[in-house]
């Protein structure tokens, strides 16, 4: 692209206006791997999830093809939602006493995550070149 400022011309070569989605080398990859639902046949606590398997997770199935469902139960135990990702990391989510409302929020959730933990930043701030004399504040002088 040629720009004219003034009496001076400059070839100037510009970036692609759209990024590309992706994060592998030709495609996007989901990061994660597999999601697993754990429920109870009979208890209580897993009505909710009971109520979201029955009725929505073959649509979830079929718009997130990359990613393996397993449904499993677990006799006498709070329903859970377990979610592993391709770095190795797993999350597990409880479900207890959630209406499938709630329970599509924590799936969207988990789905739209990296996987990689939350790390905790020790000061509020980063420089590069960190001063000997401590930060600056306005009650340093008073």
């Amino acid at each position: 692209m040629t720009v004219t400022c003034g009496h001076v011309t400059k070839r100037v070569k510009m970036a692609s206006s759209i990024a590309p989605m992706c994060n592998g080398i030709s495609r996007y990859i989901r990061p994660l791997k597999r999601l697993t639902f754990n429920y109870c046949g009979k208890g209580g606590s897993s009505k909710g999830t009971r109520d979201y398997l029955n009725s929505h997770v073959i649509q979830l199935a079929k718009n997130h093809p990359e990613v393996a469902f397993y449904v499993r139960p677990r006799k006498y135990r709070h329903p859970r939602l377990v979610a592993e990702y391709l770095n190795g990391n797993s999350q597990i989510v409880s479900l207890k006493n959630m209406d499938p409302s709630e329970i599509q929020w924590h799936v969207h959730l988990v789905c739209s995550s990296s996987g990689i933990k939350t790390q905790k930043l020790k000061k509020p701030w980063h420089t590069d070149n960190p001063s000997i004399q401590g930060t600056w504040s306005p009650f340093l002088h008073k």
